[in-house]
């Protein structure tokens, strides 16, 4: 986003191996499957170049499992975790997928998305495996819990599920809806991108061994950074730098899609470019981010997590991608 300073990555020692443990056993469930839609489900992850070469590392920041793992650092082993985390990123990837279809988007990431470069039907088709591999995922990971534990983790994931398509339902609703509340924007993306993380937040948690008023405290942080992260991720699709975002930018405002700056300039009577708007959207994410962090605070979890857990908040609100 111009006029701001370069955000710190939250690659701190800690980070760059919990990601490589999640993404090393998204491979060990990849591995048992080759060719076909399979090829299809590792482009999308970075996986895979447009000719089909495998290449090194994966798309995305890994974000929703860091903060799974992280939240189990806080109580336990992260190991415990891994399944829980490879979960909740297989989930979101088949989210990306069928969000690029419903947006129109052509790129993700600086290459093409996955409907631009195979067709919608096939990217459908792959986004569906993925979901499949995120329920298989979360399943096998219930299984080392203690029963109450597991029930609990497969309701939370699936509450999440639900959630984050419900307000992707109102997301792509609201753009034929002449206009629409603040209050209704928020709930929206407490649906479609608090839920997931929030879920992250309270598996992490549970599968760590955290107590029952803990992993709740969790989930409702887990929605406070989603909707901190949905307000600059709308900020980035007004005022962001392409080459940074891996997006076309205008596209939200082209589509008349009520993003947080649509709705905050039609209450204030402002052309959604105006700085007063992008004042008022960071104001927001500020304000979210906040009650995050004090979220965190009032739980047990050990002090080094909750400080990689406020790196990660303190990325969101400047990440320029």
């Amino acid at each position: 986003m111009q006029g701001t300073a370069p955000a710190a990555p939250f690659d701190s020692r800690r980070a760059a191996p919990l990601r490589d443990a999640v993404g090393a056993r998204m491979r060990e469930l990849l591995a048992r499957h080759r060719g076909g839609v399979y090829d299809l489900v590792e482009y999308h992850l970075g996986w895979r170049d447009e000719h089909g070469h495998e290449r090194a590392g994966a798309a995305g920041k890994l974000m929703r499992p860091l903060i799974c793992l992280t939240a189990a650092s806080g109580y336990g082993d992260t190991a415990d975790a891994l399944g829980a985390a490879a979960a909740v990123e297989l989930l979101h990837a088949f989210s990306l997928v069928h969000d690029d279809i419903e947006d129109g988007d052509q790129e993700r990431r600086h290459r093409p998305t996955l409907w631009a470069l195979h067709g919608v039907s096939l990217a459908l088709n792959a986004g569906d495996g993925l979901f499949a591999l995120a329920y298989r995922a979360l399943h096998e990971a219930a299984a080392a819990l203690p029963p109450e534990r597991a029930v609990l983790a497969l309701r939370l994931f699936d509450s999440a599920c639900l959630r984050m398509i419900e307000g992707q339902h109102y997301d792509l609703a609201f753009e034929a809806t002449p206009s629409v509340s603040a209050d209704e924007y928020l709930a929206m993306s407490a649906g479609k991108t608090g839920a997931l993380l929030g879920a992250s937040l309270a598996l992490g948690a549970l599968c760590g061994g955290a107590p029952g008023d803990d992993v709740e405290r969790l989930q409702e942080a887990g929605v406070e950074i989603g909707l901190a992260f949905q307000a600059v991720d709308d900020a980035l699709s007004v005022w962001g730098d392409a080459s940074r975002t891996g997006k076309a930018v205008g596209n939200d405002v082209a589509r008349g899609k009520k993003s947080l700056p649509a709705v905050l300039a039609a209450d204030r009577g402002l052309p959604v470019e105006h700085e007063d708007v992008r004042d008022a959207v960071m104001r927001l994410a500020g304000d979210r981010a906040g009650r995050a962090r004090a979220l965190i605070a009032a739980t047990a979890m050990a002090p080094s997590a909750i400080d990689e857990l406020d790196g990660v908040i303190e990325f969101t609100l400047r990440r320029e991608s």
